[in-house]
């Protein structure tokens, strides 16, 4: 039986294999593809089924095989040693493959060793010959010009193409594909300036790595903007993927802050004749007598004579929400979680409602959990009048407990914006 006598499927295999030890290294050079070649050729097999066999193994989905009877499978095994000494550098990865089919077709390392040997040697002497780039014939590699088409021979070292990407263990990578796309260009030098870039081949597409130290997220949030009109892409942070929209979520926000005629006060929702303290309009937690989270904490007497009430605030409950609002804008350059911190940390632990005073009563008119009951008398005389209500929370009077809560912040915090308190509370 002949390796022609082979079938399709069995041919696959056999071509398979090949590719599993050509690909060992992350590195596919010329003259690994040219010995490939040459075995489907020996196969009598198609160029579909050695690009098929390609594919496979670049998706991950083939493994070794026994292919044939035992003489096929040694003859598959030689291909095998001259694929991975095809580029006189035998990687401890191709090295480990060629084992792993030693010990599956029952080959012992003696044997290997003299078909490493015999394959060396016909190697070497394939090396005085080069490959005519215009029509393929076999030729003396001393030749100006071949004896079959008359093409001049170019006299170029066989090159080496990588096949995948070592992604860093620190700091982030993005990684993008060749592209007809406007931009891609553009990204590509910035890519070369702004960190150390890879090539590697996948899919026959030439794919990017670009490679940015931790402390300069600034460049991969300009990396994002100049690949936002490319599909294939992806980060990884400290040798991890993420999600893209997830790390990039914010992009669309900085993009409208750095629009912004007073960037600072974007953040805090100046724009829209609103305010927070945060720092962050997407905290969606504002200033307003009508947020929800002035209402996280819960009652407790303050004084059993005058029946005054104290409101105690939930700062936990407080911290949990806005790092669940936050989160998805969390890589975002103009955050500032210290200050935030220092934020939540200023509020109050408790307010107590007095007449006039910074806080006063939500009012609900439907009795709810933790809710308490508020009877006031007003008016004087004939004149006078009770109402009655439920406060689930408390709200503020005005600015001011908020020019409180902001001063100790900004006093406090090592991290902050760049706006002063006055400009920040002032029209």
């Amino acid at each position: 039986m002949t390796l022609s006598d082979l079938t399709d499927e069995e041919k696959l295999a056999y071509l398979g294999n090949l590719w599993l030890v050509a690909r060992a290294d992350k590195a596919l050079s010329e003259r690994e593809e040219s010995v490939i070649a040459q075995v489907q050729k020996n196969l009598q097999a198609k160029r579909t089924l050695n690009a098929a066999a390609q594919k496979a193994v670049e998706a991950g989905g083939s493994s070794l095989k026994k292919v044939g009877t035992f003489a096929s499978q040694v003859q598959n095994l030689e291909d095998m040693v001259s694929v991975a000494l095809a580029d006189s550098d035998l990687d401890q990865a191709e090295a480990d493959v060629i084992a792993s089919f030693c010990g599956l077709i029952g080959i012992n390392q003696d044997q290997l060793d003299l078909i490493t040997s015999q394959v060396s040697k016909r190697m070497k002497c394939l090396s005085a010959t080069i490959t005519c780039a215009k029509c393929g014939t076999q030729i003396d590699s001393a030749a100006r010009f071949c004896p079959g088409c008359g093409a001049a021979v170019e006299n170029r070292a066989p090159q080496s193409t990588a096949l995948d990407f070592n992604i860093p263990a620190q700091g982030y990578a993005i990684t993008f594909c060749e592209s007809t796309a406007a931009g891609f260009a553009a990204a590509l030098e910035l890519a070369k300036q702004v960190g150390t870039v890879q090539s590697a081949l996948r899919n026959k597409k030439t794919w990017y790595l670009v490679e940015i130290d931790r402390s300069r997220f600034v460049d991969v949030m300009r990396m994002a903007r100049a690949l936002s009109g490319i599909r294939n892409r992806a980060i990884y942070q400290d040798g991890q993927q993420m999600d893209w929209e997830e790390v990039f979520g914010f992009v669309w926000c900085a993009n409208q802050r750095d629009q912004a005629y007073k960037p600072v006060e974007y953040c805090f929702g100046k724009d829209e004749n609103r305010i927070n303290p945060w720092g962050c309009k997407q905290a969606r937690m504002d200033w307003t007598e009508w947020s929800n989270w002035f209402s996280f904490g819960r009652w407790e007497r303050a004084d059993a004579l005058n029946r005054r009430n104290m409101w105690v605030f939930d700062k936990d409950r407080i911290r949990h929400d806005l790092a669940t609002n936050l989160h998805r804008f969390r890589f975002c350059p103009y955050l500032h979680r210290r200050f935030i911190d220092a934020v939540v940390s200023a509020i109050p632990e408790k307010v107590e409602i007095v007449d006039d005073g910074p806080w006063k009563y939500n009012t609900t008119y439907q009795e709810t959990p933790g809710s308490i009951k508020i009877v006031e008398k007003e008016g004087d005389g004939n004149f006078s009048y009770t109402r009655e209500y439920y406060a689930d929370g408390v709200r503020p009077r005005g600015l001011l407990p908020l020019r409180d809560i902001l001063a100790k912040a900004f006093s406090t915090s090592e991290e902050k914006p760049e706006i002063s308190l006055q400009s920040l509370l002032t029209k």
